[in-house]
């Protein structure tokens, strides 16, 4: 008796295991593009971070600049004047001769505000309190903030309904 014996195949087969290490290069090629992209985003964001504080801080220094101005013309005044109401109105005089700088009274204080460019849509806003004459600190700073100089306005309507406007 000739039996044949059947021809069995295994189940894991050649071509597989060429598939599954296609599949696997696959898997890592995307892997790596994505990380690259990610990379290559955070690198514009913290680019982006880097200039912002960049100009922030150049907009702090031309600001205690300013600060320093005024410190000093407080100074001259106080050694000039000899009473509380001249000492202000010098320093309102001042004001107008400093660049930039307004004189207001709020509530019966004495306050020298300023702003200094950040970018074009935002500054940073300094307001100092006038103290009294006699008083070793000449000011007081009441505001240091930084200030949006754009208002955003809504232009378009969103369709939400059957496309409604």
């Amino acid at each position: 008796m000739n039996t044949e014996k059947e021809k069995s195949y295994p189940g894991f087969q050649m071509g597989t295991s060429f598939l599954l290490v296609l599949f696997v290069v696959i898997c890592e090629v995307l892997l790596g593009v994505l990380s690259l992209s990610g990379a290559l985003r955070d690198k514009g964001y913290s680019g982006q971070i880097a200039e912002k504080t960049k100009l922030y801080y150049e907009a702090v220094s031309a600001a205690q600049h300013k600060l320093g101005e005024i410190d000093k013309a407080l100074a001259q005044i106080g050694g000039t004047v000899e009473n509380q109401d001249a000492y202000l109105k010098s320093a309102a005089q001042m004001a107008e001769e400093l660049e930039n700088v307004s004189y207001r009274e709020d509530d019966g204080r004495a306050v020298l505000a300023y702003e200094v460019e950040i970018t074009e849509s935002q500054a940073l806003c300094v307001e100092l309190e006038v103290l009294d004459k006699e008083e070793s600190e000449r000011y007081k700073i009441v505001k240091w903030q930084e200030v949006s100089l754009s208002t955003w306005e809504d232009e378009t309507t969103l369709p939400v309904l059957f496309g409604e406007e």
